[in-house]
């Protein structure tokens, strides 16, 4: 995570490793007073080059009988991922939650301070334009 938050400082991103959880995390205020969290995590896999995630939830939904994620709202992440530019929307399945994330994927040893930043901003964009779909500003 040292060299993510390297490249956030040259980006002009001020952000913070949470050791505990290990990411890089940080805020983008964006318009109507609206803020959204992104947070950087390693995704590599051992023997294979540095790859990094940068994401952020927008929705958090408990497991359990007639809750989750219904198949209309998981159809219609499918069909946002056709007009989100640069980020993606998935799901991380937790013990008794499901998140919806906006994420993209980087090779840490290629993204340099303007890639970073514009990936970060369009996937705090994608999260928030979720969280607005839904009436929500929780992240």
């Amino acid at each position: 995570m040292e060299r993510v938050s390297e490249v956030a400082t040259l980006a002009g991103i001020k952000g913070k490793i949470d050791e505990d959880r290990m990411c890089f995390g940080m805020g983008f205020q964006l318009d109507q007073g609206r803020s959204q969290t992104v947070y950087v995590r390693d995704s590599s896999k051992e023997g294979a080059p540095k790859i990094v995630t940068i994401l952020s939830p927008c929705l958090t939904v408990k497991k359990g009988l007639f809750s989750g994620l219904s198949k209309e709202r998981a159809l219609d992440l499918l069909r946002q991922n056709e007009n989100v530019l640069f980020a993606r929307y998935g799901i991380w399945e937790k013990k008794s939650e499901i998140m919806v994330v906006a994420s993209i994927d980087h090779l840490l040893d290629t993204l340099d301070p303007e890639e970073f930043k514009a990936s970060a901003f369009h996937v705090a964009v994608a999260a928030d334009s979720y969280e607005r779909k839904y009436g929500k500003d929780e992240f």
